[in-house]
C-alpha cells in the first residue's frame, strides 16, 4: 500500500508536467545500460584542473575523454550539502523543491529538522535515525524514468544519508549510507523491510575499524611535489591548529562513536563508499539488462578534509589524488560488469568552499573569522536594549540566519518588523554582513538588490525559509571553531563547481558559456526523451552534443 500512494502520487505530479517541455534537440541517443552520476562532496571547480599534470586515474579519464563546463556555477544562494544534492538529478531550486538547507526551524515542533529527517520511518541494518526523501516537494530524472520503465533500477549510496536520498528520488529502489554510531551502512524502511543480505555481509567485515591506529600518509612520497601544488604542509588555521601536519591517525578506537565520526576525516571513507556501491550495483542488478538504471554515488571525504584542512593543503591535494584512483577502480568495475560504451557519466559536486582564512589573509585579501557566538551576543543585547523584558523572540539562530517566534511576538503586541529592523541594523552595523532580508523583502519584486538577491529568492521557500535571510561579506567565515573552513554562501568561491559528461554522444573538450548543476538532469532527461520540465533559468547544454541521427537506434 505504501510504495503504491508514494508512486501515485508521482505520477499525477509528473503528468501535470508532462506537456511543460518536451525534447529540446533533434534525435534522442542510444539509451544506455547505466547512467554513473558521481557527486564528490566539496569539491571546487580548480581542484580538476590545479592537479591535472599529477592524476593518474579517473579525474584524467573525465578530462582527456569527457565534456568538462568550466564556467558552472549553482543558481542558489544556500550551498549546503543537503540543497545541493537535492538538484543534481531534479533540476529544482529550493523555491520549488523546499529543500532550503541542511536543516529548517519548524515552527510547529518547535525545533530544528533535518533535510531528510522523517520520524515514520526507522534506520535498516543499523542504528540511526529515521530519514525518507519526504520532505523533497518534486522529481528526479530516476523517477520520471521509473514511471515510463517501472523495471529500470534507481539506486544511490553515498557517505551522507541526505546525498544517497536526495539524488535517488521518491520512487529509487533503495538508498544506503553511512551511519557513524555504529560504523555501519544503512538504509531506511521507506525502501525495504530488512536489509539485504549482501548489506550485512559487508557490515560484518567491519570496514572502518582495519584502520585503527594505522596513519594516513601522503600517497607520492615526494614532498616537493605536494609542495609545488598546494604549498606547505603546517599551516596556521588548519583544524584545531594542533593536528596539521601529516601523518594523521583516527581519532578514538573501535567501537567508539567518536572512532566512526572520525573516519570521515579520512580518504579511506572514499574506499569504503565505493565498496558499497559496488556491492549494490551486484545486489540490484544494475547494468545487467537493457533497460536504463541510475546509480548516484555520493563521496564525501573532501567535504570533511576540506572543512578540516582548507582547499589549499596537502590533506585536500592527498584525498583528491586517492579519489582520482578510486575512481579509476569504480571505472574498470564498470566497464567489466556494463561496458563504458553502455555507460553514462555525470561528475559533479554539491558546492564549493571558501579557501581557508589564514591563506587568503598572506595573499593580501581582507578575510576574517568570526565568531558566530560574538554575533549570538550582539543580537541579544540590542534585543534585551529594544524589548526589556521580551524573552524568546528569536526561536532559532542557524548561522547565518534567524527564525522568529511569531507566538511571542504576537504575545507582546510587538510588529515583527520592528524585531526584524532591530536585527539588521546590529548585523550590519558589525560590518560583516553584505545583506539582510527578510521574507517580505524577498517577495517583493521592487526590493532593491544589495547583491546575490536572484541566487537568495531561487533558495526561498516560505515555509521553511528562515525571517531574516543573512549573507556575510566575501571572505568572511562565521564559525566558533578555532580552524579550519566552510561553505554555505551565495559567493562564486561556493558555488562554483565541476559539471563533467562522458558519454558516447558527448564531444570531448572543455565548455565555457555559463551553466549550472540545474542543467545537469534536463539535459539527462532530454537525451533519453524524456519528458521533464526545467526551471525557467536552467538549459539543456546541447554544446556537448554530437550529431545524433546517425546515432540513434529508434529505442
Amino acid at each position: 500500500m505504501f510504495g503504491l500512494r508514494r508512486g501515485l502520487g508521482l505520477i499525477i505530479v509528473v503528468n501535470l508536467f508532462l506537456s511543460c517541455a518536451s525534447s529540446e534537440t533533434a534525435g534522442v541517443a542510444p539509451k544506455p545500460k547505466l547512467i554513473l552520476v558521481l557527486s564528490i562532496d566539496q569539491m571546487r571547480f580548480d581542484y580538476l584542473t590545479r592537479f591535472a599534470d599529477v592524476y593518474k586515474g579517473g579525474f584524467r579519464t573525465l578530462l582527456q575523454q569527457g565534456a568538462v563546463f568550466s564556467n558552472a556555477r549553482y543558481r542558489h544562494a544556500n550551498t549546503e550539502t543537503g540543497p545541493g544534492h537535492s538538484v543534481i538529478l531534479s533540476g529544482r531550486h529550493a523555491s520549488h523543491s523546499g529543500i532550503v538547507a541542511n536543516s529548517w526551524y519548524d515552527p510547529f515542533l518547535r525545533k530544528n529538522i533535518n533535510v531528510v529527517e522523517d520520524p515514520v520511518h526507522r534506520p535498516i541494518g543499523g542504528k540511526g535515525r529515521g530519514v525518507s526523501p519526504a520532505n523533497f516537494i518534486g522529481f528526479t530524472v530516476g523517477d520520471v524514468l521509473k514511471v515510463q520503465f517501472p523495471e529500470a533500477r534507481v539506486v544511490g549510496v553515498a557517505l551522507k544519508d541526505r546525498s544517497a536520498i536526495l539524488m535517488g528520488g521518491r520512487r529509487a529502489d533503495a538508498a544506503y549510507w553511512y551511519e557513524n554510531v555504529e560504523g555501519r551502512f544503512i538504509s531506511s524502511s521507506y525502501y525495504m523491510k530488512t536489509a539485504p543480505a549482501w548489506l550485512d555481509q559487508f557490515n560484518k567485515l567491519r570496514f572502518p575499524d582495519q584502520y585503527a591506529g594505522k596513519k594516513w600518509t601522503r600517497l607520492m612520497e615526494d614532498k616537493s611535489i605536494y609542495e609545488k601544488y598546494a604549498g606547505k604542509d603546517d599551516v596556521e588555521g588548519e583544524w584545531d591548529r594542533k593536528d596539521t601536519v601529516f601523518p594523521h591517525l583516527v581519532r578514538g578506537n573501535p567501537p567508539e562513536p567518536r572512532f566512526y565520526d572520525e573516519f570521515r576525516r579520512m580518504p579511506f571513507a572514499d574506499d569504503m563508499t565505493l565498496q558499497v556501491a559496488l556491492e549494490a550495483m551486484k545486489g540490484h542488478e544494475i547494468g545487467r539488462d537493457n533497460i536504463t538504471d541510475i546509480l548516484a554515488i555520493g563521496f564525501a571525504a573532501t567535504d570533511v578534509i576540506g572543512h578540516t584542512y582548507g582547499a589549499d593543503s596537502q590533506e585536500v591535494m592527498d584525498q583528491l589524488l586517492r579519489l582520482d584512483l578510486t575512481l579509476e577502480k569504480l571505472f574498470q568495475e564498470v566497464e567489466s560488469r556494463v561496458g563504458m560504451a553502455n555507460t553514462w557519466v555525470v561528475l559533479t559536486a554539491d558546492h564549493g568552499s571558501l579557501p581557508l582564512v589564514e591563506n587568503l589573509q598572506a595573499k593580501g585579501l581582507p578575510a576574517k573569522r568570526v565568531k558566530t557566538s560574538d554575533i549570538v551576543r550582539i543580537v541579544k543585547e540590542v534585543m534585551n536594549s529594544k524589548f526589556p523584558g521580551v524573552q524568546g523572540l528569536i526561536a532559532s539562530f542557524d548561522p547565518p540566519n534567524f527564525y522568529l517566534d511569531e507566538e511571542v511576538i504576537r504575545r507582546n503586541k510587538i510588529k515583527r518588523e520592528a524585531v526584524e529592523e532591530a536585527i539588521t541594523s546590529a548585523l550590519m552595523a558589525t560590518g560583516d554582513f553584505e545583506s539582510v532580508y527578510t521574507r517580505a523583502q524577498i517577495l517583493d519584486a521592487n526590493t532593491p538588490d544589495l547583491g546575490n538577491l536572484s541566487l537568495i529568492r531561487n533558495s526561498f521557500f516560505l515555509p521553511r525559509s528562515p525571517h531574516l535571510t543573512v549573507t556575510p561579506k566575501k571572505y568572511v567565515y562565521l564559525s566558533d571553531a578555532v580552524g579550519g573552513t566552510g561553505h554555505g554562501t551565495p559567493h562564486d568561491y561556493d558555488r562554483h563547481v565541476p559539471i563533467v559528461f562522458m558519454a558516447p554522444w558527448v564531444k570531448p573538450g572543455r565548455y565555457t558559456d555559463p551553466c549550472g548543476p540545474e542543467d545537469i538532469a534536463p539535459t539527462l532527461a532530454d537525451r533519453l526523451g524524456l519528458e521533464f520540465p526545467r526551471e525557467s533559468d536552467s538549459r539543456i547544454l546541447v554544446e556537448m552534443m554530437k550529431e545524433l541521427k546517425a546515432l540513434t537506434t529508434g529505442q
